[in-house]
């Protein structure tokens, strides 16, 4: 990953509770934010990079601490230890901006889907367990309603309504009650959750993230 300090390995790193990156030699690298610079900067309006950012500074310590999968049965192998949950959020939304490159008919909605991406895993890991939280993609919508207010009407519900179905048919939203289905076609939803099953396949690369 390089960044204004240089090229950073994600073994190098450590995170710290203040909300700043630290090496493992103790050097204060950047503010966590950072880490998604280049991925807040992919949403065009304004208001929802802001929003995809105050956010981000909300997120429970847990998403910029833990391992994409705590039984490391679903993700790759770059996924895998402290903080493997930011590095498959980066790969999600880098899948995403590729699958909208095939679908230009989903571009007017870049911004809400790179948004909801962002967010999509930010309350997955339960404090008390260190384990996914089975209703995890439902605790966003709660968790971030204070930032509402800073989207356009309708903007807030429209984010949280694509991170609520992001696991597709293994989530705890019944997506072919959907109208239609989800699975059955081809918009935002859909899109995002395809971005997220795809980085989270053992076969991908950590060059996804070059």
């Amino acid at each position: 990953m390089v960044t204004r300090y240089g090229l950073l390995s994600p073994k190098t790193l450590l995170f710290s509770r203040q909300g700043v990156l630290i090496s493992r030699k103790g050097m204060v690298l950047m503010a966590r934010v950072e880490l998604f610079t280049e991925e807040l900067a992919a949403i065009a309006d304004p208001s929802y990079r802001a929003f995809a950012a105050a956010c981000l500074e909300f997120a429970p310590q847990e998403f910029w601490t833990a391992p994409a999968s705590s039984s490391r049965k679903y993700h790759p192998e770059f996924a895998h230890g402290e903080g493997g949950l930011v590095r498959h959020t980066k790969a999600a939304v880098r899948v995403a901006l590729d699958l909208l490159r095939a679908f230009p008919e989903l571009e007017p909605e870049r911004d809400v889907i790179i948004t909801a991406i962002l967010l999509h895993d930010t309350c997955k890991v339960d404090p008390d367990t260190g384990r996914t939280d089975p209703d995890h993609p439902l605790l966003p919508g709660k968790r971030y309603e204070r930032f509402a207010g800073m989207l356009p009407p309708g903007g807030y519900e429209e984010v949280m309504a694509l991170v609520e179905t992001h696991m597709g048919i293994w989530g705890p939203v019944d997506v072919w009650k959907m109208s239609p289905p989800l699975p059955e076609r081809m918009g935002a939803a859909l899109l995002v959750h395809l971005a997220d099953y795809v980085a989270s396949r053992e076969w991908v690369s950590e060059k996804i993230l070059a």
